[in-house]
């Protein structure tokens, strides 16, 4: 028989719903164990796993990509490491927008001190920057700028490129953007990472700004810069050119 058409469609729909209803349950008990993990008895079964990609992986990290024919230091105001990570960045931008006129490097983003005359790998170039930063440019208002140098002056100065200037009092001055002096009243794009673009490093007058996200690593602009430089038989080779400088 149609079970719709003898109990209805009202009562079917109830006879279902109460069909349906199950008894809720609950968690009766709870048992808690304690695992002690000695971290000097290797996991053999997951080494074993692991080592045909770490080895993919140590493989690709020992390619050298260029050399260098002097020591590479991290320093303030201003450093050869600096210069370069800030010059690798400027190309890269420029790639993306020809009207790019600056580039900015947080000085803690640079997390090795020294890289010695020689060979450089990929693995130099992962430890100078191991964090997933992107290429970022953003349109800077140039009072904004100004307000930003002076925030890298106030931490003793961070690297740049296409930009210059001079700390007095933890303050910049005498601000230069190319060989011009910087127009409060124009609009400089600027490269930088997202982390800073984003506002890190307590940079968030920079948050609200107009910005151009690519997909870029910063590490990977790097490497390209050296790469470039290794075809045309060059080495990386940055130079201080007092960028940034304290006041006398």
């Amino acid at each position: 028989m149609n079970l719709l058409r003898h109990f209805g469609l009202p009562a079917l729909l109830l006879l279902f719903s109460a069909t349906a209803c199950h008894k809720p349950l609950y968690l009766s008990e709870r048992r808690a164990s304690h695992y002690s993990i000695d971290h000097t008895t290797p996991d053999t079964a997951m080494l074993s796993m692991l080592q045909p990609y770490k080895a993919g992986v140590d493989t690709q990290m020992q390619v050298v990509i260029g050399r260098t024919d002097i020591p590479l230091t991290k320093a303030q105001p201003e450093s050869t490491l600096g210069n370069f990570m800030a010059d690798a960045q400027m190309v890269a931008a420029r790639k993306f927008d020809n009207k790019v006129v600056g580039s900015v490097v947080n000085y803690g983003g640079i997390r090795i001190s020294y890289l010695a005359p020689g060979p450089i790998t990929k693995r130099n170039m992962y430890e100078l920057m191991p964090f997933d930063n992107m290429l970022t440019i953003v349109e800077v208002p140039g009072d904004v700028l100004r307000k930003f140098c002076s925030h890298m002056a106030k931490y003793r100065g961070w690297p740049v490129s296409g930009i210059s200037f001079t700390i007095r009092n933890k303050e910049a001055e005498n601000i230069m953007i190319g060989d011009a002096s910087l127009n409060d009243h124009i609009v400089y794009k600027i490269a930088m990472s997202d982390y800073i673009a984003k506002g890190g490093d307590q940079c968030d007058f920079l948050i609200s700004l107009r910005k151009r996200y690519t997909t870029t690593f910063l590490r990977d602009a790097m490497i390209d810069y050296v790469m470039q430089l290794d075809k045309e038989g060059k080495p990386l080779h940055p130079v201080l050119e007092k960028r940034i400088q304290y006041a006398e």
